[in-house]
């Protein structure tokens, strides 16, 4: 706070028009300026550090992750090579299947066409019993009723034969009945062929069935053997790896009880509980304590305290006096400050209307200049044609 002499002459100053230095104002914004700035600077590398995964402390036990990483990824390692193995003998086992079902496909195959072929060779349209009555071609095979003149089947009145007269009709008959008889018995011998055929191809498809149901019984039986064993040699491993995660956390825990064991008898044994007030007193002089064993004040410390504060607070409100004093003189000077700044922001805005004033004057002068040198131009200097006078005055300057 200012004295009264330069409270005084402050007023003097603003009563008589003059005009506040500002330099000292400034150069305190720029120091400002720059603490800030440096403490922005300070704050953006903290939280580089602090942000910064890389620099931090881990506060876990590494080398036990990392043997449990190591221990999982080999693990991992293992299954993957026996999956691998087990996927292996699966396609092969796959492979296999495929092959004998192929080939059974093409034991059907065979068989089918076979069958087709003895259809398209044996028994054919027109070997057919009916046949003959089914032929559209019957007419042109049959024998006409007159072949010549002299036909000895056309009688001596030169007349066909007339109806209901058939002298061959019953060995016609016999001879169809024969004939009849013969295809039944060739195709009675020919069905039974077929029949035989038929069960030989089955007995053989069963036999191949029944090997095929072998083979893939056999797999299948390998593949659950494999996979046992797979099971045990699994089930062993969890079994080793809950013994001595079992065995560790035995050891952790009694490492932890021994130094709880430690910590208590630490504690019973400190100067904390046992309230010794050597050694509350700091090392570095007699009247400063520890905070952590501190164990209170005495008598004489409160009672000297007590005055003390009584002391400040008589201090206190001397000094709270003062500044109001101070204050009251400080809003006289703010008053005539003020005063003499809007004396003056009135006289600068005189000035800036004189300024704009004079500016708009000059700027209608130039106005009516140009628009004077625009007409000669156009109307004395231009008024002609180009000629090589106008081409001469290009690269001549700068501009």
């Amino acid at each position: 706070h200012p004295s009264g002499t330069q409270i005084q002459s402050i007023l003097e100053m603003a009563t008589a028009g003059g005009v506040l230095a500002t330099s000292g104002d400034v150069s305190r914004e720029q120091i400002e300026a720059r603490v800030i700035e440096r403490r922005r600077r300070l704050e953006d590398e903290r939280k580089a550090r602090i942000f910064n995964a890389k620099q931090r402390t881990i506060g876990i036990d590494k080398q036990a992750l990392e043997q449990q990483i190591h221990e999982k990824q080999r693990w991992q390692e293992e299954e993957r090579k026996m999956d691998q193995a087990f996927a292996d003998r699966l396609l092969v086992t796959e492979q296999r299947v495929q092959l004998m079902e192929r080939e059974v496909q093409r034991a059907r195959k065979e068989n089918l066409m076979s069958i087709q072929d003895y259809r398209d060779q044996m028994q054919q349209q027109h070997m057919r019993k009916e046949w003959d009555l089914n032929d559209p071609l019957t007419l042109r095979k049959d024998r006409p009723a007159r072949v010549t003149d002299d036909d000895p089947i056309v009688g001596p009145a030169s007349l066909q034969k007339f109806a209901g007269e058939d002298l061959e009709y019953g060995n016609r008959f016999r001879k169809q009945q024969q004939q009849q008889a013969i295809w039944v018995v060739e195709q009675m011998s020919e069905k039974q062929d077929q029949i035989e055929q038929e069960r030989e191809m089955e007995r053989l498809f069963a036999e191949r069935q029944s090997e095929i149901d072998e083979r893939r019984s056999e797999l299948e039986m390998e593949e659950m053997k494999s996979r046992a064993a797979m099971n045990y040699a699994v089930r062993d491993y969890n079994l080793a790896l809950s013994e001595a995660k079992k065995e560790y956390e035995t050891i952790r825990k009694m490492e932890e009880m021994e130094d709880a064991l430690e910590e208590i008898k630490n504690q019973i044994s400190s100067d904390t509980l046992t309230e010794n007030r050597a050694t509350t007193i700091s090392c570095i002089a007699p009247h400063r304590y520890i905070k952590y064993h501190f164990k209170g004040l005495d008598p004489e410390q409160v009672r000297s305290i007590r005055e003390e504060q009584i002391r400040q607070a008589n201090e206190k409100a001397n000094q709270k006096k003062m500044e109001q004093e101070e204050d009251q003189n400080w809003d006289l000077v703010q008053e005539a400050v003020r005063r003499n700044l809007i004396a003056g922001e009135r006289e600068v805005f005189r000035r800036k209307q004189e300024i704009a004033r004079q500016v708009a004057e000059e700027q209608r002068r130039q106005a009516e200049e140009a628009r004077k040198r625009k007409e000669v131009l156009y109307k004395q200097v231009y008024a002609g044609a180009v000629d090589e006078s106008f081409f001469s005055q290009f690269g001549t300057s700068s501009r």
